[in-house]
């Protein structure tokens, strides 16, 4: 096999070492930093983006997302003093927007002199280890893992040896749980609780990433073997993953170019004993309130952010509370603030937002990648529905997925094109994902819907499930979109919208081939909407029919000179879209 090129940032770790650099951040001018600077500088929690080079922010470290009222306080008056805003994160983290070039040193360092690690939460690191919110306390909790979590940070957190020197990052996902607030097969790495032969322990699943479930490794660990086979797992990447191009050095593309049994192979040279085979899953979907009862009779409450923004004034309201009622308080990957251990379901304080269960990426404000403000443009979803069905949304601002758009009910990717005549937001949807088991991420329905349309039409397809008998938007997934090619579902969302008609989708069973699927959807199509144009000119494939139908429902009105078939954007097709500005 030929030697892979190194990739930039492989060089400059060829040259300098992350750790020894960062052992002269004290001399470091942070009015003139160079790239490498900047690369180096991730590895300990500070970052700079694109959109304000002069500004600089610090990403926060709280392991398994256990964090004191203390550290809180310590926080809201470090962000108060500062003039800082705070965004939590997808990790149990937080980040720390507004530094300048005089500060962000010596709030770096006051952070972690009072114990607050700001290390390898950027960069090519193992980034912050989750489990779920209730581990070890709520009713669903079979094996409390945040003492394994610590051992596995104990392993990499400052060692010269895996700060910043990865292929590249990764997620670890552990749980104990039978059911969790949000799923892990997001993760590189996701530790399930599993049963085999009466015994409780964990399968392992691998290679997920934000546009991909983590897949089956057909593993089985006792507890007490999480440990090393963490350690076996990051050694085995550190010495065989690809450092070549970036976009390809994600644990899931050392599967695809290895194979599963060619990466179990080289986890087990490092692990030194034998694989069990996967037991029995134990994993159920469950809708948690924002007071729950836990295990021990006390309760916990979940105080919703305003989509992961949240202030220092907030911050020490949840500390007094978390100090006057002698709970815990812990940072949920769902970007909430969970209070523990409370001996009354009744606070002081009552919820400032309703809304818990979308997930959303930093959006344009803090990430030049993102095309949208996404956390604003929340207001354009139809929330009470939302909430009212407790449907999980992912709302990403770019193709990366940082809003997990692909492991939701509904995603939504924010961007611009310059189709309709100007520069407009316009938004992919994905539906059909079966995320909570690991059995599917989201597909793409081709086409662009307009922001100002947004809410209609995600209305339209939330009111398809209302009439079903399943009990959650993704047991309908499952059952009834899951069943009809993307294609179809565009087209007959798209014709509903159009027609503006009260039809629902019929439920139907798995057809045989592709030939019998396709007719059978045609044949629905032209029996509900045989007086629209595009009924007529489907004979051989649906897709021209949703070309069609969405030229004349967003095009027509805005230009007449560009094609249409942009907006009927298939899965084999490029993910940059014609017409795209920044």
């Amino acid at each position: 096999m030929s030697e892979v090129k190194l990739n930039r940032r492989e060089r400059y770790k060829a040259e300098l070492a992350p750790f020894e650099y960062l052992k002269e951040l004290h001399t470091v001018d942070f009015d003139s930093i160079s790239e490498g600077d900047r690369y180096y500088l991730q590895d300990c929690g500070i970052y700079t983006s694109e959109i304000d080079e002069d500004l600089f922010a610090l990403r926060l470290r709280f392991n398994a997302g256990r964090i004191t009222s203390e550290e809180l306080r310590l926080i809201a008056k470090i962000v108060k003093d500062n003039d800082l805003e705070i965004v939590l994160t997808a990790r149990a983290q937080m980040q720390l927007h507004g530094f300048e070039s005089d500060n962000v040193y010596d709030v770096w360092k006051e952070l972690n002199d009072n114990g607050i690690s700001t290390w390898q939460t950027f960069g090519d690191n193992v980034r912050n280890i989750v489990t779920d919110a209730y581990d070890g306390v709520g009713k669903y909790a079979e094996i409390e893992v945040y003492p394994y979590v610590q051992q596995m940070q104990e392993y990499i957190l400052n060692k010269p040896r895996f700060v910043g020197l990865l292929p590249r990052r990764i997620s670890i996902g552990v749980s104990g749980n039978s059911a969790n607030v949000t799923s892990f097969f997001a993760n590189d790495m996701y530790m399930a609780l599993a049963e085999r032969e009466g015994v409780k322990g964990f399968n392992v699943y691998i290679g997920g990433k934000n546009t991909e479930i983590a897949q089956d490794a057909d593993i089985f660990l006792k507890p007490e073997e999480l440990l090393n086979f963490f350690i076996a797992f990051v050694e085995s990447f550190h010495k065989h993953g690809s450092r070549g191009s970036r976009s390809k050095t994600r644990v899931f593309h050392w599967i695809e170019l290895m194979g599963m049994d060619a990466v179990k192979a080289f986890i087990k040279e490092e692990y030194e004993a034998e694989f069990v085979s996967a037991g029995k899953l134990i994993l159920d979907k469950v809708h948690f309130n924002q007071v729950e009862e836990l295990a021990d009779g006390t309760y916990s409450y979940c105080y919703h952010t305003d989509f992961a923004r949240i202030s220092s004034e907030e911050f020490n309201e949840i500390a007094e509370v978390a100090l006057a009622n002698k709970a815990e308080i812990r940072l949920g990957i769902d970007h909430h603030i969970y209070l523990i251990g409370l001996k009354s379901p009744e606070l002081s304080f009552e919820a400032k937002r309703d809304t818990s269960t979308v997930s959303s990426c930093a959006g344009s404000e803090y990430c030049p990648f993102s095309y949208w403000s996404i956390k604003d443009e929340t207001a354009y979803l139809p929330l009470d529905k939302i909430n009212e069905h407790n449907i999980h949304v992912g709302f990403s601002g770019c193709l990366k997925g940082c809003g997990k758009h692909q492991h939701a009910d509904i995603g939504i990717v924010g961007l611009k094109t310059s189709l309709y005549g100007s520069s407009e937001k316009a938004a992919r949807i994905f539906l059909g994902g079966e995320h909570s088991y690991g059995k599917s991420v989201a597909k793409q329905l081709f086409f662009l819907i307009p922001l100002d349309e947004l809410d209609k039409f995600l209305r339209l397809i939330i009111e398809e499930y209302e009439v079903s008998s399943y009990e959650n938007f993704e047991a309908f997934s499952k059952a009834v979109l899951n069943q009809y090619s993307a294609d179809f579902l565009a087209l007959w969302f798209l014709a509903k919208y159009d027609k503006n008609i009260k039809i629902n989708i019929p439920e139907t069973t798995c057809l045989k081939d592709r030939e019998e699927q396709f007719a059978y959807e045609k044949a629905l199509l032209v029996e509900h909407f045989s007086d629209r144009e595009f009924s007529k000119n489907i004979e051989d494939k649906l897709a021209t029919g949703v070309s069609m139908i969405t030229k004349r429902l967003f095009k027509d009105n805005q230009t007449e000179d560009k094609s249409a078939s942009h907006f009927a954007l298939s899965s084999n097709r490029s993910t940059t879209i014609p017409g795209a500005v920044r």
